[in-house]
């Protein structure tokens, strides 16, 4: 009966272990699938215009000119930058055009003489909810000489070397379901326009083109967290129990073995080990001893040795042979539980 318990007992344990592990595989299967693709764009353009001279037949030029500074009215702009992602998030965009004009007395300087900041379109915020993030601004205009007469009134004290830098500033964040995290990026591109001087050659930033996968740690659904917490929770306490278990029948065979231990220490000068297992027959007359000092007395009394058979490991028996009479004692695991 004690196998049989333990048979059970490891069996169901085992089985609620393997059910734990498989509920774990699964969670590993649900974070692999937890990612999203995306693209970026971002691209300025501009052109410039010139004012009234004898030697462009056309009012503007296009981008990668070298220019003449005296002949440039102002600077025409596109920009435009998008951002796509592969589900629709709720986000929240903001973006503006700042510019900084540096004034230094030469062209080693580190710090400038003169800074002024401007700026050119005032911060803009858009909620909405998509895949597609995206600024367009068109025509933004910059004056060239409203600049650059600042520059040159510094003529009188230095030799100045200036630049007009033009940030285009886009930052955006969303929430994105699949990773169950934020999403965000800032973008800033920087336009120069180098000035005091006879020739302009503009800095424009390259073009952005990329795409790729956003990956996130998902959070596991609510009866997810529940299932795998109560199915641990029944793992824990099942060892538990069966260790307990274990332990309290560790005691009670403890006890049981102690007791035949003690017997077999204290009297082994009337004790005599049989092998095999004790049987009874028809021809002899059974006399049952309830207690084995019971049995000691009828040894002092008749004289003859205590026989000891270990039928089972549960049960041992002390016989005492006194002719046809067969005097008896079981001593049975169960009873000292």
């Amino acid at each position: 009966m004690l196998k049989n318990k333990k048979v059970i007992y490891i069996g169901l344990i085992l089985i609620v272990f393997s059910l734990f592990m498989f509920e774990i595989n699964i969670g590993k299967k649900v974070l692999k699938s937890n990612n999203i693709t995306y693209s970026k764009e971002s691209t300025l353009n501009y052109i410039t215009y010139l004012k009234n001279n004898n030697h462009f037949s056309d009012t503007y030029l296009q981008n990668n000119y070298n220019l003449v500074a005296s002949l440039v009215d102002y600077f025409n702009i596109d920009y435009n930058y998008s951002y796509i992602v592969g589900e629709d998030i709720d986000y929240k965009l903001s973006y503006e055009v700042l510019a900084s004009l540096e004034i230094y007395d030469s062209d080693n300087d580190v710090k400038p003489i003169d800074k002024k900041e401007y700026v050119l379109l005032e911060n803009n915020t858009i909620e909405g909810t998509g895949k597609v993030i995206k600024v367009d601004l068109y025509n933004l205009q910059i004056n060239y000489d409203l600049y650059n007469n600042i520059v040159q009134a510094w003529k009188r004290e230095i030799s100045p070397n200036a630049s007009l830098k033009v940030y285009f500033n886009v930052e955006f964040e969303g929430y994105s379901n699949t990773l169950n995290k934020v999403i965000s990026d800032k973008t800033v591109r920087e336009f120069i326009i180098p000035m005091a001087k006879k020739t302009i050659d503009i800095k424009a930033p390259n073009n952005i083109n990329e795409s790729g996968v956003l990956t996130g740690d998902k959070k596991f659904d609510s009866w997810y967290l529940l299932l795998l917490a109560s199915t641990l929770v029944l793992f824990l306490t099942g060892v538990i129990y069966f260790l307990t278990y274990l332990t309290r029948e560790a005691k009670k065979k403890s006890k049981y073995d102690q007791k035949i231990n003690k017997i077999l220490r204290e009297f082994d000068r009337a004790i005599t080990e049989a092998k095999g297992k004790f049987v009874k027959n028809k021809k002899d007359t059974y006399i049952e001893v309830k207690d084995f000092m019971e049995l000691l007395d009828v040894h002092d009394n008749v004289n003859e040795p205590i026989i000891h058979y270990q039928n089972t490991k549960n049960i041992n028996v002390f016989v005492i042979k006194n002719g046809k009479d067969i005097f008896y004692c079981v001593l049975n695991r169960k009873d000292f539980e």
